[in-house]
């Protein structure tokens, strides 16, 4: 008959047995490895492609808009169109969960450390020895509030950061579309005070060859001439560099041809009161906001790393035979002596960086206010020169009429209207030249402030 195995035997094959079971526990909840090859082939998405996806944008400060799918668009509806598509927003949103998953990160507590020790005697009459250990660091388990609440804040600056970038790059948008727009208005007249100057240039050349002007008079309406088609060219230039830095803004390719609806009226700033718009940019500001919490984060550090100065334990309970055989159990707790370091280096760095961002914090709240009042300031005085100079082009206009039926009998020289006129022409650029400012001013107002100051 066979003999039954030894109980020392069983015990050892349950040991095994169990140990095989814990390791593969283990292993079955461990992540497992999986490439994600770049993408070589990213290109510009078509703008009405985008357009069903921006009615659910979710930007701070910008309400989602109906957006017609053909167009034209408003500059706000290209603004909601821009935070959907445009790729540096996209890499800039994937920041978000990262820090989420650092706040999942730093709410984990460290793995228990096993200990397992054989030993072989080489003597008979004896058994082998082992040990089995474990450990676990309650320092970790201590600091833990800390840690998750610094890495919360943290998440939370990162939004706010992701937000105030969505928000700058919303009004980009915004300030090229109505920066184009101004541009073209102004080169339509720059066109027409090219032509304007052409005629004139053929009349006094006519009047040159009948000797009813002089030579010197046919330089200067030459020069002229060459002078408006030198800004004529200027402004194309501009207003195409302006649509393609709209494309790229938006996200669209270089070549499409996005169709925009007219500027928003211009509106009056007498009424902006700086002070009142400086309390307002504390609350609505989302760089202001993101220091804040990046702020309230590094509060949270300095707390964990005066934590560390004290002596937080780690306990060990073992097992042990040895090769008598005795059989031992007992605990451990493990702890550094505070003599020298007490942690004093990572609270210097800690305690230092919070004080760098409380003075950054504070800087960035004066600058926000100098802009805003200088911005303010800067939008009423070119409202006035403006108002100063429609009003002179309003009456120039209505001079121009009668001078135009004058020239048409012949009571005055056609010469005198085309000069009138060319000179009229030269004032409406400037001021459209001044509305282009107030525009792109009331943008650059928004973003100082954070939010929209004209509904």
């Amino acid at each position: 008959m066979p003999s039954a195995g030894r109980p020392a035997d069983k015990r050892r094959a349950a040991r095994s047995s169990a140990a095989a079971c814990l390791c593969a526990f283990a292993l079955g909840g461990c992540a497992l490895y999986h490439a994600r090859p770049l993408d070589q082939s990213a290109t510009p998405a078509d703008a009405s492609t985008l357009v069903q996806a921006a009615q659910q944008v979710t930007a701070p400060r910008l309400a989602p808009l109906p957006i017609p799918p053909q167009g034209p668009w408003t500059d706000l509806q290209l603004a909601d169109i821009a935070i959907v598509a445009n790729p540096d927003l996209k890499a800039l949103r994937a920041q978000a969960d990262v820090a989420d998953a650092q706040v999942f990160a730093a709410g984990l507590l460290p793995d228990p450390q096993i200990g397992i020790g054989v030993d072989d005697p080489d003597g008979s009459g004896v058994v082998n020895a082992y040990t089995l250990n474990a450990g676990f660091d309650i320092a970790a388990l201590l600091t833990r509030h800390s840690r998750v609440a610094a890495a919360r804040a943290n998440a939370e600056q990162v939004r706010r950061d992701i937000a105030w970038q969505e928000w700058l790059a919303a009004n980009q948008v915004r300030l090229l579309a109505r920066r184009y727009q101004f541009l073209e208005r102004q080169h339509d007249i720059a066109a027409h005070a090219a032509d304007a100057a052409e005629k004139l240039l053929a009349l006094t050349q006519t009047a040159v060859d009948q000797h009813n002007a002089k030579l010197d008079d046919l330089a200067l309406r030459r020069v002229a001439v060459l002078d408006a088609r030198a800004r004529e060219g200027g402004l194309t230039r501009d207003a195409e560099t302006s649509r393609q830095q709209l494309n790229q803004a938006v996200g669209v390719a270089p070549d499409v041809r996005l169709p925009i609806v007219d500027a928003a009226a211009l509106h009056d700033p007498s009424t902006l009161d700086a002070a009142v718009l400086e309390k307002q940019a504390l609350a609505d500001r989302l760089d202001l906001a993101a220091l804040r919490a990046g702020y309230a984060s590094q509060e949270a550090a300095v707390r964990g790393e005066i934590l560390q100065q004290y002596p937080l334990p780690t306990l060990t309970l073992a097992r042990a035979r040895d090769t008598t055989p005795v059989y031992t159990k007992g605990a451990a707790l493990n702890f550094s002596l505070p003599l020298w370091n007490r942690n004093r280096g990572g609270i210097a760095v800690a305690m230092a960086t919070r004080e760098q961002l409380h003075a950054e914090y504070a800087a960035r709240v004066f600058d926000a206010q100098a802009s805003i009042a200088a911005q303010v300031e800067s939008l009423k005085q070119i409202a006035a020169q403006r108002q100063a100079l429609d009003a002179q082009l309003e009456k120039l206009r209505d001079e121009m009429r009668p001078l135009e039926q004058a020239s048409q009998r012949r009571d005055v020289a056609l010469v005198t209207f085309e000069t009138a006129r060319a000179a009229l022409l030269d004032k409406e650029i400037a001021s459209a030249a001044l509305a282009q400012a107030q525009s792109e001013g009331e943008i650059a107002l928004a973003i100082d402030v954070g939010a929209l100051v004209w509904k």
